[in-house]
C-alpha cells in the first residue's frame, strides 16, 4: 500500500470520527446530572411504571434474557420507547439529551439457578435528567452563614466582653479561602478571630472574639462580623453583628421612715455606692418632700439650697472603685398629710461619658397631728350598806 493510499485512509478515519462525536451527545461533567434508580416489574410489589419529576417510564416488555422494553413520557407526552439491554455501558439519551436512562440487573433467566426460573422479569433502570444552569451555578457556588452571640446584655467596664462566632457551611462545596474579620466600634480587640477559614460542606467554625473597653466609653457598642468569599459566581459578602451596653456605674439607695408627727423628725438615708472598677465623679441631688425643712445640720446646712420653692440637697464628691457613701439627715413638717418623697439622682461622669442615675423608688411620709390627752379623774364611789335587822326565833323545848 503506497502512500497515497495510506493518506486518504487517515483521511477518512478522521472524518469519521469527527462525525460520530457530532451525533453522539456531549460529554457532561457528573455533577451536572441528578440521578435515581428505579425498579419496574410485573409483580404488584413492583410498579411497572414510575414517575420521576415530570417524566414518566413504563416497562412494556421483558423478553426474560437480559432485555427491558421502556415507554418514556413527559408530562403525559409519548417521547419514544427504548430497549435496554442488561448491564450495558452507554447510555440511551431522551428529550433533547436532558435525560438518559440505562439498564442494570435486568432478569436474565439463563443465569439464574434451575428453581428460580419461573421468577417474573424485573429490571433496575438508572434515570439520571441534566440539572439546570441555575440549579448547576447554585450548587457549585459557595453557600455560608454567620451567627455572632455575646455573653452578656451589659457590661461593666472591667469585664471581658466575649462574643461567639459560629460560619456554617450549608452549601453543596467545600469553602476555601473564606475571610473573617471583625468591627469592634471602638473596643480594644484582644482576639479578634481567624482571618483566613476554610469549611468542609456541612461543617461549621466556630470560635470567640474577645474585647476590652477603652479609657473614654460610650453607652453602646455594635460589634458586627464581617464574612468574605469568592466562588464561580464571583465575590460574595456577609455581616452580623450583635449589640451591647455599658451597665450603669452607680447604686442609689434611698430609705426614710413611713410616718411621724407634725414637727418631729424623719430620718432619711442616701447611700451611693460605684460598682465600676475605676473612680467615678459625682454629683448629687436630693430634693426635699414639699413642706419639709431640714433640721439643723452643720454638715450638711451649707449644701442645702433653695430653688423655685423647692429646697435639696447637693453635694459632689468622688468615689473610689466599689466605694459606699453615705448621708444622714433629718427633716420636719408643719403640714398634715401624705407627703410624696422625691427620688435622689446623682450625675456621674466616667470615662468621658456622662450618666443620670435616680434611686430606686419614691416613698411616702405620712405627717399626723400629735395625739391631745387630758388628765383623767377617777372618783372612788363608796356605797353604803344599811345594817340588816335579823330576828332571832327560839323555840323552846320543855325539859
Amino acid at each position: 500500500m503506497n502512500r497515497k493510499s495510506n493518506f486518504y485512509m487517515i483521511a477518512v478515519f478522521l472524518i469519521v470520527f469527527y462525525m460520530l462525536i457530532g451525533v453522539m451527545p456531549a460529554a457532561a461533567n457528573e455533577d451536572d446530572w441528578s440521578s435515581l434508580t428505579v425498579t419496574l416489574g410485573t409483580e404488584n410489589s413492583i410498579v411497572s411504571i414510575v414517575s420521576v419529576d415530570e417524566y414518566t417510564i413504563e416497562a412494556l416488555k421483558f423478553d426474560g434474557y437480559g432485555m427491558v422494553w421502556l415507554r418514556v413520557s413527559k408530562n403525559g407526552l409519548t417521547l419514544g420507547d427504548t430497549v435496554l439491554e442488561n448491564n450495558s455501558s452507554s447510555w440511551c439519551y431522551m428529550d433533547n439529551d436532558n435525560i438518559r436512562l440505562k439498564a442494570c440487573n435486568v432478569t436474565n433467566m439463563e443465569s439464574l439457578p434451575m428453581f428460580s426460573n419461573l421468577c417474573s422479569p424485573e429490571a433496575e433502570v438508572v434515570f439520571e435528567a441534566k440539572r439546570s444552569a441555575e440549579e448547576t451555578s447554585t450548587e457549585d457556588n459557595v453557600n455560608l452563614e454567620l451567627d455572632l452571640e455575646a455573653d452578656k446584655d451589659e457590661y461593666l467596664l472591667g469585664d471581658e466582653v466575649i462574643v461567639d462566632t459560629e460560619i456554617r457551611n450549608i452549601g453543596n462545596i467545600k469553602a476555601d479561602k473564606v475571610k473573617f474579620n471583625v468591627d469592634s466600634d471602638g473596643l480594644l480587640v484582644q482576639d479578634g478571630g481567624p482571618e483566613n477559614i476554610t469549611i468542609d460542606k456541612g461543617s461549621k467554625k466556630s470560635f470567640e472574639l474577645r474585647f476590652r473597653f477603652p479609657e473614654r466609653i460610650k453607652d453602646n457598642y455594635s460589634i458586627t462580623g464581617n464574612v468574605s468569599w469568592e466562588d464561580n459566581s464571583g465575590k460574595h459578602f456577609l455581616s452580623k453583628g450583635v449589640d451591647i451596653s455599658v451597665s450603669e456605674p452607680l447604686k442609689i439607695y434611698k430609705y426614710t421612715g413611713s410616718e411621724v408627727f407634725i414637727g418631729t423628725p424623719a430620718y432619711v438615708t442616701v447611700s451611693v455606692k460605684n460598682v465600676q472598677d475605676r473612680p467615678v465623679n459625682i454629683s448629687l441631688i436630693d430634693p426635699l418632700p414639699a413642706t419639709f425643712t431640714m433640721i439643723n445640720n452643720s454638715e450638711l446646712a451649707s449644701s442645702v439650697l433653695g430653688l423655685d420653692n423647692l429646697t435639696y440637697l447637693s453635694q459632689d464628691f468622688v468615689l473610689a472603685p466599689e466605694e459606699m457613701k453615705t448621708i444622714s439627715y433629718s427633716i420636719k413638717s408643719e403640714k398634715l398629710g401624705a407627703h410624696r418623697v422625691p427620688q435622689t439622682h446623682a450625675y456621674a461622669n466616667l470615662c468621658g461619658q456622662l450618666y443620670n442615675e435616680c434611686s430606686d423608688s419614691e416613698d411616702i411620709i405620712t405627717v399626723s397631728d400629735n395625739i391631745s390627752y387630758k388628765e383623767y379623774n377617777h372618783e372612788t364611789q363608796v356605797e353604803e350598806i344599811s345594817p340588816v335587822k335579823t330576828k332571832l326565833h327560839v323555840d323552846l323545848v320543855p325539859a
